[in-house]
């Protein structure tokens, strides 16, 4: 195995950017292929159907991946697992305890930015923002306004291309400057004042990490965000100010600046058949040899290749999932090295093999509220969101206000009514308030 945990054979990060046009790689919605021991998994920008990423299973039969950790595991039983595939022995324990306080001891002893932070939908949903895929809830699931064909059709270049206005009907939604950071953005600009902060690696578009005041330089929005536009015929960029102010003003506002500009004009959000930021490659190859402790929140670590860099951190390397969902855990039949190989699934929080990974599950708040206050940083982390708070209200528009409550009217005055409202008409019958 190499230093980052992925396999001799397997591409590295650095050699798929390469392998690349610059702006990176086709990011497609494509299904992702089925589990190979023959395959590697390299970190490439691909992302599966969000209706589909969860799983490959159906109701015909167990999933490929359940298929394939059968095999395996009946090949351990007969003693035929080849030698490369058996686990290693499971080295000591990094942690005192796989918990927020043995992680909490953990970071105390530290004192350089080694902590590198992969975020997800999930960090943002307390601020009011739906993730994508949560039954019910979920973005995917309340689009039906839109008439979209299918739920990702929304962050498709060809629909955008044909029906533009769903897509600004939803970006004027999201836009920044509506919602307000969270307990968690906030605990990561905390890791940045504590000196502890190497990257922020998150896949949401809402840019909540910099209204958190995280520095623009430690966050990598690998799906891309609101903070620049770009016209998709031209390739020229635009102010997205005046992108925002277009979409406010209606189809008469985007259709303009499609006119001004030579083509629709869209933030630079990834959609499906678009390549991730090619800093995006660069700095996961510069920052996950370096890491010490990777805190993984609110993903659920099933987009690629976002989930892949889970498995390209040193193996003295901490993990920890916070999430309300446990996800991302090796099936303990496939071994490490396959999983490793395969680019997720391969936490090992709960399994016997386990020394450096730990789970804190429930909402994302609530877990970085418990590491908080095993770190002793509860107080600082408080004045955080007091601070965010005020700002966040200083900046809201006010309130309309508010109307008078309803005055009784009086007999004399509802029998005026009711004489306006009779008809000229003779033999009208006359109005009746009971």
């Amino acid at each position: 195995m190499d230093p980052a945990g992925g396999l001799k054979r397997q591409r590295s990060i650095s050699d798929e950017a390469n392998a690349q046009s610059p702006g990176a790689a086709a990011y497609t919605a494509d299904a992702q292929p089925a589990p190979s021991l023959a395959t590697a998994a390299p970190l490439t920008p691909r992302d599966p159907p969000p209706d589909r990423e969860d799983s490959d299973s159906s109701d015909d039969g167990p999933s490929k991946l359940e298929l394939l950790a059968r095999q395996l595991d009946a090949l351990r039983q007969a003693g035929e697992l080849p030698d490369h595939l058996v686990d290693p022995p499971t080295p000591p324990p990094i942690l005192s305890s796989f918990d927020a306080d043995g992680l909490a001891a953990y970071i105390n002893d530290g004192s350089e930015r080694d902590i590198v932070v992969m975020g997800g939908a999930g960090m943002s949903t307390a601020a009011g923002i739906p993730d994508f895929r949560s039954p019910g809830t979920g973005l995917y699931d309340n689009l039906q306004k839109y008439d979209l064909p299918h739920p990702q059709a929304i962050f498709e270049l060809a629909y955008f291309r044909e029906r533009p206005e769903a897509f600004y009907a939803l970006a004027k939604e999201l836009w920044p400057g509506a919602y307000c950071p969270t307990t968690t953005h906030l605990f990561i600009k905390l890791l940045h004042d504590k000196g502890r902060l190497l990257r922020c690696f998150t896949q949401n578009i809402d840019s909540l990490e910099s209204a958190a005041g995280v520095p623009a330089e430690l966050t990598v929005a690998a799906h891309g965000n609101f903070d620049s536009a770009t016209c998709i015929d031209t390739g020229a960029s635009v102010d997205p100010n005046e992108l925002k102010a277009a979409i406010d003003a209606g189809p008469q506002g985007w259709q303009a600046l499609r006119d001004r500009e030579g083509g629709l004009v869209k933030p630079d959000i990834v959609f499906f058949g678009e390549g991730l930021p090619r800093r995006f490659f660069e700095l996961a190859t510069q920052d996950l040899p370096r890491c010490k402790l990777l805190l993984v929140i609110g993903t659920s670590l099933s987009v690629q290749p976002f989930a892949q860099l889970v498995g390209h951190v040193p193996e003295n390397c901490v993990r920890c999932l916070v999430n309300r969902d446990a996800v991302g855990r090796r099936d303990p039949r496939i071994p490490i090295a396959v999983a490793r190989h395969l680019g997720s699934g391969s936490l090992d929080y709960g399994n016997a093999a386990n020394y450096r990974d730990v789970a804190l599950l429930g909402a994302c708040d609530d877990g970085i509220r418990s590491l908080a206050a095993s770190l002793g940083w509860a107080d600082d982390l408080d004045r955080l969101v007091a601070s965010a708070t005020a700002l966040f209200a200083a900046r809201a528009p006010p309130p309309p206000p508010e109307l008078p409550p309803p005055r009784q009217l009086s007999a004399s005055e509802l029998a005026s009514i009711g004489d306006l409202l009779v008809d000229d008409d003779e033999n009208a019958a006359p109005v009746v308030f009971e």
